[in-house]
């Protein structure tokens, strides 16, 4: 069984962007993001999709809840809905929470890794001192 993969094009202010979804059964649905700028055309998209695509960095596997076959009387299926956007209170679609969590991800890298470098910087300043400090009081 192939993988399903769907583009869409938006308008997030003040750029257009791509959202690239991919689901596969072996790897599950995953999200891409690409920035375009001024409105994209035709051409411009289909030469995007051609030659950008091993470019595009997709967020982790994510975990898709499958759908029933039932259907719903429209008066619970609305009441549903709003309980669950109660409950969630996240905006936008599934793509974008998906780089959202994507986007915190790697804020909380960023600041590991900042952190480590600060107090490696603040230890080599103390260090220094000290030498600094031991070079004053030796005897001339």
């Amino acid at each position: 069984m192939g993988s399903l993969c769907k583009l869409t094009i938006c308008f997030e202010d003040p750029f257009w962007i791509a959202l690239v979804e991919t689901q596969d059964v072996a790897e599950g649905y995953r999200v891409a993001r690409h920035v375009f700028g001024p409105e994209p055309t035709d051409p411009e998209v289909e030469e995007f999709i051609h030659n950008n695509w091993r470019t595009l960095h997709f967020t982790e596997a994510l975990q898709v809840e499958k759908r029933g076959g039932t259907k719903i009387n429209p008066k619970r299926m609305r009441r549903i809905i709003e309980r669950e956007i109660a409950a969630n209170a996240r905006t936008g679609t599934k793509a974008q929470q998906a780089l959202a969590e994507q986007r915190e991800a790697q804020k909380v890298e960023r600041k590991a890794e900042s952190k480590a470098r600060r107090e490696a910087r603040e230890r080599a300043l103390f260090a220094q001192k000290q030498e600094k400090r031991k070079q004053k009081h030796r005897g001339h």
